[in-house]
């Protein structure tokens, strides 16, 4: 084999990945595991896993459901009434969808819970969803991301919960794709953060009162 075709080789070798991770139409994963320690400076007040999320709600007598794909670990991070949020940056002036996968329940409006959950995105608000939607059809929300949504090539995604104490929204992941439609499965993503799974809960949800 020549010089010629053994160069011409090599640089097929590496163009075809390099244009298989840029054709790729899934931007950002944050995977919310429990060891994503950084998302306590964005607000989010305490991860559970899925048996400690199931034991608070048979406190308020309902079924949580499970994990969704494609990205299943079945550990999710709550949301505070004071604002969680989480940060996409180096964007492109094209359109995006924002894939929110929110912890759901069986019969949410059966509850005593009296919650609401708003989405802004650069301080406009794109969704807002009650507790008592909280059920398996809204498991995971799209949110179509425009060109107004995006400031110096970076979009601010809020959560804002009112509610009288701010955790009855939890969010198993969030994912930023090009597409509206994600991969059947995700690989589970390593976490963000080289800090240890917390051993304490931030924050201990809210019980009903007795």
């Amino acid at each position: 084999m020549n010089i010629k075709k053994v160069c011409l080789m090599l640089a097929i070798f590496l163009i075809i990945p390099a244009k298989a991770q840029e054709l790729s139409p899934i931007i950002k994963i944050y995977p919310f595991a429990a060891a994503d320690a950084y998302l306590i400076k964005w607000q989010w007040i305490t991860s559970l896993d899925y048996k400690k999320i199931s034991d608070w709600a048979k406190t308020y007598h309902c079924t949580v459901n499970n994990d969704d794909a494609p990205l299943i670990d079945n550990t999710a991070w709550f949301v505070s009434k004071y604002g969680s949020q989480l940060v996409f940056e180096n964007l492109d002036d094209v359109k995006y969808f924002l894939h929110i996968n929110f912890v759901t329940f069986d019969n949410p409006d059966k509850t005593t819970i009296d919650a609401l959950c708003f989405i802004n995105c650069n301080n406009m608000i794109v969704k807002k969803l009650s507790f008592k939607e909280m059920t398996g059809k809204n498991s995971r929300i799209i949110i179509e991301i425009g060109r107004e949504y995006i400031v110096n090539k970076t979009l601010n995604v809020e959560f804002k919960e009112y509610s009288s104490a701010g955790g009855f929204f939890g969010v198993w992941d969030v994912i930023l794709s090009k597409e509206d439609i994600l991969p059947e499965n995700i690989a589970e993503s390593k976490s963000q953060t080289k800090e240890k799974p917390l051993k304490q809960l931030t924050q201990p949800l809210v019980k009903p009162k007795k």
